[in-house]
């Protein structure tokens, strides 16, 4: 972060900051449609990186779905990236995405081609606002999927989707895994509340999701990346796409597909509460660990002046075994 990036930051600056320039703060932007929104755009991108083997400098890419829009140029010197909220989208909030980055062989920032407009317009009460996304957190991802874009068109080697970029630092990072912890829960929220007189079935299955759900985010960093990405798809993406397919059939279609839907949701719950249980096990063993240490280095019935813990704890795992 450089010393503009920094002073941009500081909160008694930002009344003083032109609209394009201000932080996105608005919570209300950031519901289940703006997630969806992302993870389509996220979803293009790594497509795009992908067609290693087709030329894609000086062309322009087009994809609508769902109800959003995405156009994305690539030029010899910048990467252009909008994202439309179209009238067909389903968001209560109509937004456009603008972002402009120098390809990193031009003008590099960080390891990262410099960015040049990363702003937002948004629709609420009847008034356009305009915001910066550079530093928003649920934006994160697809900055880095537009430097795997770079890099692929480069002829570079490009690292995994689903890899936290290298620029990032371990604040970032951190402020993301959290971020991304919250948004889980309230895209279930949103979910739930969206969908809550489609079925009372459904209802009551979306409802026994959040407390597995709320135990998984509780130490959402010890998941390894697999889980986090499907539990990342489920809520923010097959879920909604499931139950908006499902809301959108006639009566004879719906009772058709009904005994589908609730076995997938069924599946869905199996999964979230076995993450759950999971890191309920994780954290008795880690308990069981941190009890047993303490037991040896402090227990005065246990006489071990001048030993090691570590040559402590094999003894007494040896005691153990032998029992």
């Amino acid at each position: 972060m450089n010393w503009r990036d920094k002073l941009i930051e500081q909160k008694w600056l930002h009344p003083f900051l032109p609209n394009y320039m201000k932080p996105l703060e608005d919570s209300a932007v950031i519901n289940e449609q703006t997630r969806e929104f992302v993870y389509e755009a996220e979803e293009f991108i790594s497509d795009l990186a992908a067609l290693s083997e087709l030329p894609r400098v000086n062309k322009t890419f087009k994809r609508s779905i769902q109800g959003f829009t995405y156009k994305i140029k690539i030029k010899p010197r910048k990467i252009h990236v909008e994202m439309i909220d179209s009238q067909k989208s389903s968001s209560t909030l109509k937004k456009r995405v603008f972002i402009t980055v120098y390809r990193h062989h031009v003008k590099k920032e960080g390891g990262n081609g410099k960015i040049t407009d990363s702003t937002i317009y948004y629709q609420k009460d009847s008034h356009t606002y305009v915001r910066s996304i550079r530093r928003h957190p649920s934006f994160q991802s697809v900055f880095y999927h537009i430097h795997r874009l770079d890099l692929s068109v480069s002829g570079e080697s490009v690292p995994a989707a689903n890899m936290i970029s290298e620029s990032s630092s371990d604040k970032s990072a951190a402020i993301t895994s959290d971020q991304e912890a919250l948004s889980l829960k309230d895209s279930l929220s949103d979910i739930s509340y969206r969908f809550q007189g489609l079925d009372d079935k459904i209802s009551i299955l979306l409802h026994s999701m959040k407390e597995p759900l709320h135990m998984t985010v509780e130490d959402f960093e010890l998941l390894n990346i697999e889980e986090k990405h499907q539990l990342k798809r489920m809520l923010l993406h097959d879920i909604p796409n499931l139950l908006q397919t499902y809301e959108s059939l006639t009566p004879s279609q719906r009772q058709t597909s009904y005994e589908r839907v609730i076995s997938s949701l069924n599946n869905m719950y199996d999964f979230i509460k076995k993450q759950a249980e999971d890191l309920q096990a994780t954290r008795q063993e880690r308990m069981n660990h941190l009890l047993q240490l303490n037991e040896l280095r402090y227990d005065p019935s246990l006489q071990h002046e001048n030993t090691k813990t570590s040559t402590i704890m094999k003894r007494h795992q040896r005691d153990m075994e032998d029992r």
